[in-house]
């Protein structure tokens, strides 16, 4: 009972947390990059879903938000302490007007053209395409940061 009694006064302290009450969505494109002023110095910075953003403390009040893919998910920092000082939603969108989608029959195909089109796999895509093209892209991913590793 007691237990109970001590998780329910933390869930009520965390739910009123000023950083929690005043949350907003953050916004930015799939492969870029956004920054966000922090209310005060982080710790560590937690991402709901990894796969659709990334965060990285630049230093301890200055958040580095990247897009990874097309969604939504949260973020929240917290203090040396494990108090939350920032909490906010991430919404990653497109990261280009030029972004190209070809259908053929009812199956999808995504471009990117500026100037010339490339292939951009997304979600929605036809399957074996996007595996296809998202598997050469994380080949050539790690042979880069095998370089830089190499080189360093």
């Amino acid at each position: 009972m007691v237990i109970r009694a001590l998780a329910a006064a933390a869930l009520s302290a965390l739910i009123a947390s000023p950083a929690l009450a005043d949350a907003h969505t953050v916004r930015v494109p799939s492969n870029h990059a956004g920054l966000v002023r922090l209310p005060g110095d982080a710790a560590t910075v937690i991402v709901g879903n990894p796969a659709i953003a990334d965060a990285m403390l630049y230093d301890q009040r200055t958040l580095v938000v990247s897009g990874r893919a097309f969604g939504q998910t949260n973020v929240i920092a917290m203090d040396q302490t494990g108090d939350v000082i920032y909490a906010a939603d991430l919404s990653v969108t497109e990261s280009n007007r030029d972004h190209v989608r070809v259908y053929r029959n009812n199956v999808q195909y995504s471009f990117i053209c500026d100037p010339e089109c490339q292939s951009a796999p997304t979600v929605g895509d036809q399957p074996d395409w996007f595996d296809t093209l998202s598997n050469q892209r994380a080949t050539q991913a790690g042979q880069a940061e095998g370089a830089v590793e190499d080189d360093g």
